[in-house]
C-alpha cells in the first residue's frame, strides 16, 4: 500500500515538473502565417515554435490579422517582437512538427522584414 501512495506521488510531482516549465521573456524573429499554419523562428535559433495565444486571449489571432496586412503572400517571414511564454522542448503544434509553443502575450512590433533584423 506504501509504494501505491508514493507512486501517486511521483506523479504529481512529474506533472507538476512538466507543466511549469515555461519561461517568460521578450522574443524577436520571424513570424510566417498560412494554410493552417502559424509559426516563429526566433532570431539566433533554428529551431521553429508553435504560435498561440496565452490563456483565453485573441492575441495570436491579432498577430494573424497584422501579418496579413503586412506580408504580400502567404508564408511570407514578417519580423516581430513579442512577448510571452515558450515552453520546453518537444513536440507541439500539427503533427508534432513544431519544438516549442510561443504562447504571446504581447505584440511588441510587427513590420516588414529588413536586412538589419537580429542583427543584434
Amino acid at each position: 500500500m506504501h509504494w501505491i501512495t508514493s507512486l501517486a506521488c511521483l506523479g504529481v510531482c512529474l506533472w507538476m515538473a512538466v507543466g511549469r516549465s515555461l519561461e517568460s521573456g521578450t522574443w524577436e524573429g520571424y513570424v510566417i502565417f498560412g494554410r493552417g499554419s502559424s509559426s516563429f523562428n526566433p532570431c539566433g535559433s533554428r529551431e521553429t515554435w508553435w504560435v498561440k495565444s496565452k490563456g483565453f486571449s485573441k492575441v495570436a489571432e491579432k498577430l494573424q490579422a497584422d501579418y496579413e496586412r503586412i506580408a504580400q503572400k502567404p508564408y511570407e517571414p514578417v519580423y516581430a517582437r513579442l512577448r510571452g511564454e515558450v515552453s520546453r522542448k518537444g513536440q507541439y503544434g500539427r503533427l508534432g512538427s513544431y519544438q516549442r509553443v510561443l504562447y504571446v502575450e504581447e505584440v511588441l512590433e510587427i513590420r516588414s522584414k529588413r536586412d538589419d533584423d537580429c542583427a543584434s
